[in-house]
């Protein structure tokens, strides 16, 4: 088995936690980290970019800075210099963590879906790097004897705070699941 390539270590960006794994293919087995998945199983391997959802953080900081604004000027009103101090932190804060969430990158990430329910997300930094891995994932497929192991990263963020690229089904129905309905 060779060893992971020391120049893909530490390739994710760099301001979002996402600690370093070994991603392999030996043995017809994928291994990401410490999850395992049999290349026979695996039913897509794609590239894609996570945006992040500028407008749900506006959407969720609306509502805050008008709540802190509204006991801003009732301090100021009521003459009370201490809520005045007291709600300007809380007002720092919350731009601080908008500022935050509208400057996160876009993540270039590869998708592994299986026949089942299990799938794994890595990211890497750079795009094109990601869709060589992708292609030679798909190699490893397609060749039983292929085998390579190197570094990525598995991103941890709040996939909450980014725009869901990809089909949304709702299924109708009982255990029968009648009805799919695409958006």
């Amino acid at each position: 088995m060779p060893a992971p390539t020391p120049q893909a270590k530490r390739n994710g960006p760099e301001d979002f936690e996402a600690p370093d794994l070994v991603l392999r293919v030996s043995n017809r087995l994928l291994w990401v980290g410490e999850a395992v998945y049999p290349l026979h199983n695996i039913v897509r391997v794609q590239t894609y970019v996570l945006t992040p959802d500028r407008k749900k953080a506006w959407a969720d900081f609306a509502p805050w800075i008008i709540l802190v604004l509204v006991f801003f000027v009732a301090s100021l009103v009521d003459g009370n210099p201490v809520g005045v101090v007291v709600t300007v932190v809380p007002m720092a804060l919350l731009v601080a963590y908008l500022v935050r969430r509208l400057t996160r990158p876009d993540l270039y990430v590869m998708g592994v879906e299986t026949s089942g329910a299990p799938g794994a997300v890595v990211t890497l930094a750079d795009r094109a790097e990601l869709r060589r891995l992708v292609a030679r994932i798909v190699d490893a497929i397609e060749h039983p004897e292929a085998e390579f192991s190197l570094y990525v990263a598995q991103p941890t963020v709040n996939i909450g705070h980014y725009v869901h690229v990809g089909d949304f089904a709702n299924i109708n129905g009982g255990s029968g699941n009648i009805g799919v309905m695409k958006k």
